[in-house]
């Protein structure tokens, strides 16, 4: 194989791994899409589906930058490489794209699916486009005033000078410290004193201000709002994932129930919905009468946790009863998922410890303690060359799965209640969208995280270019980015978030298990 740069590989792997994320969003969509929803909202799942793909794909482009400049052997720079992938221009075309999927799209798919059904086509669209235009032109404002009067990159620059004179000239004509630097002006002429060409000495540091492009400056700004979301998200995911996995091993179905069982349980929550429906409709009319008062929206915000245990028991039971010619074949397969589950909980759970644990010794501290995670993949990489490419690329992608965790655990909340929230099986396409939304928006700092805790294993990489230092100095916010501010936070947010989920684990240890086989007896 070529040493400049060139790996057809690595194009094959790009093609797969598009290939497989789009299959696996697939499957996401079907199963937690509401039933309302099937065979109908083509160009919304579409859009649910382009967007997953995209955060995702964008999260797998860092190591396959890794990769393609892995290609390139040391000793040709990188200007005579002839590499295979065009890192900085797919990197540009996926952020672009998200973009205007995130501004564009997914907010005016989310006004059409949310109008009136009652309203024409027509109607839907101008409605939409009027909503679409109304926020472009606000984000619009904003982001053009901040340009405008914060847009700038504050540069600092020492400014070091140095005279010259003949090798093998005295020290008085160089002056004491000629080992450090020569007067200016002692060649020809020896009678200038003092000198800036050692920083060492004191050199007073200026700032040079520039102005940033509009691109980097609109990149910086969503970063920001980026992080909000991943250090919310992914702060609670890191340790839901692994808890919630190794949860749903332990309350596993332990055997099938026969079937004259299964028609009495599935009789008994027929009759809970039913009663569960009557109370909805008695809020409901109260509310017309009074309004939305805090008493109707405590009455709702329990009618809805009661709808959502018996979807959940509906489940369960249809676990317990497997249906169909082969009931032993579907037995075996939900034994088989939860063992799977218990697996990935404990392999989820030495991830994120190994996360946080690189954090913590080679992010904060300055000098590192220890390179930790970037030394594992360089190993890795020494015994084939993409095992460290492929260990790297799972911890990247372990974040965006994190992230779409938390987000499916806490939802987008508003004053303490959950907004567009995420169910298996009964989750609606405005809820999609709103939320594929949040997961792209996040996948932005993730890569910018990954890039930053694995610098030293993805040096000289297309990504630098666009989270370098530019971003680094930007006025008024360079600050957050330099001094790792938003990684402390995440940091702290984890923790705070795996104290919560414990405490909430042991207090739901306490109540009694409920086991469907004797709930509805």
């Amino acid at each position: 194989m070529p040493d400049d740069g060139y790996n057809w590989f690595l194009i094959i792997v790009a093609i797969v791994c598009s290939v497989v994320v789009t299959m696996i969003n697939v499957y996401i969509l079907v199963h937690f899409q509401h039933p309302e929803d099937r065979n109908q909202a083509w160009f919304p799942k579409l859009v649910v589906v382009l967007g997953l793909t995209l955060s995702e794909l964008s999260i797998l482009l860092l190591p396959l930058d890794i990769a393609n400049r892995a290609a390139c052997a040391d000793a040709i720079v990188l200007t005579a490489c002839n590499f295979a992938l065009p890192m900085l221009e797919l990197w540009t075309a996926v952020y672009m794209m998200m973009l205007i999927l995130i501004i564009f799209v997914v907010p005016f798919t989310l006004f059409y699916y949310e109008q009136d059904h009652d309203m024409t086509v027509r109607g839907k669209l101008i409605s939409s486009s009027w909503w679409v235009a109304g926020t472009f032109v606000i984000l619009g404002l904003i982001l053009g005033l901040s340009y405008g009067f914060a847009g700038f990159v504050d540069l600092p620059v020492t400014t070091l000078t140095s005279g010259i004179a003949p090798f093998g000239a005295s020290a008085s004509v160089l002056g004491a410290s000629a080992e450090a630097c020569v007067k200016t002006g002692t060649f020809p002429a020896s009678s200038t004193t003092g000198y800036a060409c050692d920083a060492s000495s004191g050199v007073p540091t200026e700032t040079w201000s520039v102005r940033t492009s509009f691109p980097i400056y609109v990149v910086a700004l969503t970063s920001v709002i980026s992080w909000i979301l991943f250090i919310a998200f992914g702060g609670v995911g890191v340790s839901a994932l692994p808890v919630d996995l190794v949860k749903a091993f332990l309350g596993r179905p332990k055997t099938v129930i026969p079937k004259s069982e299964y028609i009495k349980i599935a009789g008994k929550i027929a009759e809970h919905t039913q009663a569960v429906i009557a109370e909805a409709r008695e809020v409901q009319r109260e509310e017309r009468g009074t309004g939305r008062t805090r008493k109707t929206r405590r009455a709702l915000a329990k009618i809805d946790k009661k709808l959502t245990q018996l979807e959940e028991d509906e489940l369960t039971l249809q676990k317990i009863f497997p249906q169909g010619e082969d009931r032993e074949a579907s037995w075996m397969m939900t034994v088989s998922g939860y063992y799977a589950k218990l697996v990935l909980g404990i392999l989820s759970g030495i991830v994120s410890l190994m996360w946080l644990l690189h954090i913590a010794l080679y992010v904060f501290p300055s000098p590192p303690v220890t390179p930790f995670l970037n030394d594992f993949f360089v190993a890795l990489d020494d015994a084939w060359g993409l095992f460290g490419t492929a260990a790297f690329a799972l911890f990247c992608f372990y974040l965006i799965m994190c992230v779409i965790k938390g987000n499916i655990k806490v939802g987008f909340r508003f004053l303490l209640f959950a907004v567009y929230p995420m169910r298996l099986n009964g989750t609606l396409m405005s809820s999609f969208l709103f939320n594929v939304g949040l997961i792209m928006l996040s996948s932005i700092s993730v890569i910018q995280f990954c890039a930053r805790a694995f610098d030293g294993y993805a040096a000289e990489t297309s990504v630098s270019k666009i989270f370098g230092d530019e971003l680094n100095h930007l006025r008024g916010i360079g600050a957050l980015f330099e001094e790792n501010v938003f990684m402390y936070i995440f940091f702290a947010f984890a923790g705070l978030a795996a104290i919560v989920l414990a405490h909430t684990e042991v207090k739901e240890g306490r109540q009694p298990k409920r086991a469907i086989e004797s709930l509805y007896k």
